[in-house]
């Protein structure tokens, strides 16, 4: 049985009005036009939360690795992944949105 799950997914950097209203902004004197949030993809997160139910439920251990970190494309080039959402348990591989049986499948081999 396999000790850890591995999940590869791809943030980006977003950009959003910054709302002129918030308090911590007033000792600045003027508050900034926009600001940057990490958005993750709908497929990324649903194949995160997937995972991570998989993972409680037979007590492994849950690696999560952002492509957009230097750790996380630096173990994805060790791993050979190229897609995402890809998820690595033991030397089985899924790329793409799994449902929560194919993963089951995956750990119990």
């Amino acid at each position: 049985m396999p000790k850890r799950i591995m999940v590869f997914v791809k943030t980006k950097w977003i950009v959003k009005p910054f709302d002129s209203q918030s308090k911590a902004w007033v000792w600045g004197g003027y508050p900034p036009e926009h600001r940057f949030e990490k958005h993750v993809s709908r497929d990324d997160a649903s194949a995160m939360r997937i995972a991570k139910e998989v993972a409680e439920e037979y007590g492994l251990e849950l690696k999560i690795y952002d492509l957009a970190s230097i750790r996380g494309w630096f173990s994805a080039k060790i791993n050979k992944v190229k897609d995402t959402p890809t998820i690595i348990i033991g030397n089985n591989r899924m790329e793409g949105v799994p449902n929560k049986s194919q993963l089951l499948r995956m750990v119990n081999r």
